[in-house]
């Protein structure tokens, strides 16, 4: 426990063994009146901890040679309590840390949670889509879709200490509940890939269609993903002894995110366009069902006990919180615009929210149902992860760099009640055909100005690594775009007024658009 020490006080021997009984009970006070004739090599943290804090002005008294030992012995004390000495006083310094993928930054951000602030960014590849922390939280893993390769980064140092390659388009990661595993699904490579944490390498793979999101059972060896194949969409269950697919589950819609229940007996997924969480019993591998939180639910993940699930819901900004027992919600919590992912404390007692649409990270107080702090972290927050409460904590400084703060460049409007990212008005009044953009997250051109009842023939292609979709309600058009995919389909102009266009996915953060008949201008739109 004590290596290194040696180094940092010049050839004192910092040995445990090599600490004289004399020189701690003249720190600590030897055995204390709680625990008579206990050696001080036997008491219990806090004891230790309050001998410090009666001695603590004593470590000073006895020349060069007491000082190195009274530091050892403090040294002692912060290894065992996580604790720091502070002017004159003891004050705790193990606050867990929460991190953030940032994902137009290409960065994970670091919060101080005794704080809610940033302490630092971690610069990782291209597009951070995935993200989890070992239990002990001594490991981050983080996927990078525009890289293929999932970053580790040790959390005592902040930095990313040993890259994996996975494939191409790396999207959503899992951690087993043992934490001897992280699942990848490899969704520009058709496949779902496993890491061990121990070696950090791929020791399986099982293909699968376009997986976009995965999540893991507490031992490792069942998996289940969310398909994202067009027309073939569905949950894939894996036996991961074997590396088979051994169950499928149709779906009609669209699977975001998924996550296992610690008994292991569910499965809490979202459909896109539906506005409640899914919940699959794994005996029977069915869809037991349907809890209704609002439009656009995202995620849903467990608390440590089970009792609760903590479902983001884009479109009204919630963090609904979902009654396991009964598959109701008891609650809703106003986060920030469109939240991506939740997670709680290892206690339970605190839930934590990325808002992908405000550039800011929701602290949620779970017993009082209120927001207590919200951060302000950088561009576009996607999956968040938190340490255990009686993880480690840095012992290194991570370098200091600020936090990014929203970069500003689209001019976002607001048109009855709905934001556009405005890129632009296009007039196709003579053009039979437009190639329409779909990037994370407008389209462009973002107005179209056609003549009334005119056909257009629109190719809309992205640029993103981002499943996205374009969906025109009037026209009953609704097709997913594959990230650097392209659909196609026909558009009539309505005779007169405006007709709207969005993504479903990602409306609430200003994917939207309008098609204008003439010269109409842009407005509230049917």
């Amino acid at each position: 426990m004590l290596e290194g020490l040696d180094e940092l006080f010049d050839g004192t021997d910092c040995s445990m063994e090599s600490l004289d009984d004399d020189v701690v009970e003249l720190v600590l006070g030897g055995v204390s009146e709680e625990a008579p004739g206990v050696p001080w090599r036997d008491l219990g943290t806090n004891r230790l901890r309050r001998r410090w804090h009666l001695r603590r002005s004593r470590i000073f008294s006895g020349g060069d040679t007491m000082l190195k030992r009274g530091a050892v012995v403090l040294g002692v004390l912060a290894l065992l309590g996580g604790w720091v000495v502070g002017t004159g006083s003891l004050m705790a310094a193990g606050a867990p840390k929460a991190y953030v993928g940032l994902f137009k930054d290409d960065a994970v951000a670091v919060i101080d949670t005794a704080q809610n602030k940033v302490l630092s960014t971690i610069s990782v590849p291209k597009g951070p889509h995935g993200l989890v922390i070992t239990p002990d939280g001594r490991k981050v893993y983080v996927s990078s879709d525009g890289a293929a390769t999932v970053s580790v980064i040790d959390t005592a140092a902040d930095r990313v200490g040993v890259s994996i390659d996975v494939g191409a388009n790396p999207h959503g990661l899992a951690l087993s509940g043992d934490g001897s595993r992280v699942l990848v699904s490899g969704w520009g490579s058709n496949q779902v890939l496993v890491i061990d944490t121990t070696t950090d390498r791929v020791i399986g793979k099982v293909p699968v269609a376009q997986p976009h999101n995965g999540t893991l059972s507490r031992d490792g060896r069942t998996g289940w993903v969310a398909s994202q194949q067009q027309g073939a969409t569905a949950l894939v269950r894996l036996d991961l002894a074997t590396w088979k697919e051994v169950a499928r589950v149709p779906l009609d819609k669209t699977p975001r995110g998924l996550e296992f229940s610690p008994d292991g007996r569910r499965v809490f997924f979202t459909l896109a366009g539906v506005n409640a969480i899914q919940v699959l019993d794994t005996a029977t591998n069915q869809i037991v069902a349907q809890i209704p939180v609002g439009a656009s639910p995202h995620y849903a993940p467990f608390t440590p006990d089970g009792r609760w699930a903590l479902a983001v819901v884009q479109g009204p900004g919630e963090l609904g919180i979902l009654d396991t027992a009964s598959n109701t919600l008891a609650g809703t919590v106003a986060v920030g615009k469109a939240p991506h992912w939740s997670t709680s404390s290892s206690d339970g007692r605190m839930a934590y929210v990325t808002n992908e649409g405000s550039n800011d990270t929701s602290v949620v107080d779970l017993a009082s149902r209120m927001v207590t702090a919200t951060i302000s972290v950088g561009n576009a927050p996607r999956k968040i992860a938190v340490q255990p409460v009686s993880g480690p904590t840095a012992t290194t400084p991570a370098p200091e760099r600020a936090a990014v703060a929203p970069s500003g460049k689209t001019k976002s409007i607001t048109l009855s009640g709905v934001s556009y990212a405005d890129h632009g008005t296009k007039d196709v009044r003579n053009m039979a055909k437009l190639e329409l953009e779909a990037d994370d997250y407008y389209f462009s051109p973002t107005f179209l100005r056609g003549k009334p009842g005119q056909k257009l023939t629109l190719l809309v292609e992205s640029e993103a690594s981002t499943l996205h979709n374009i969906r025109i309600a009037a026209l009953g058009i609704d097709k997913d775009i594959p990230p650097k995919g392209k659909v196609q389909f026909d558009v009539t102009f309505p005779a007169s007024g405006v007709l709207a266009f969005s993504c479903k996915f990602h409306g609430p953060l200003g994917m939207n658009g309008q098609l204008l008949a003439g010269d109409t201008a842009p407005g509230g739109a049917r």
